[in-house]
């Protein structure tokens, strides 16, 4: 993996984090992609009472 790939791959995970939060203080469901990325399940994730 390059540098740059390595890159965009954190900036990737951390915009995916700041769009979860985001979700969740506006109490909805973040997109299944954003919790794709950080290794969340949907299922698990809606089980939770926000």
């Amino acid at each position: 993996m390059t540098v740059l790939q390595s890159l965009r791959s954190a900036f990737s995970t951390f915009r995916a984090a700041i769009h979860a939060a985001s979700a969740v203080e506006m109490h909805k469901i973040p997109s299944a992609r954003d919790l794709g990325k950080l290794g969340i399940d949907r299922a698990a994730f809606q089980r939770i009472h926000l």
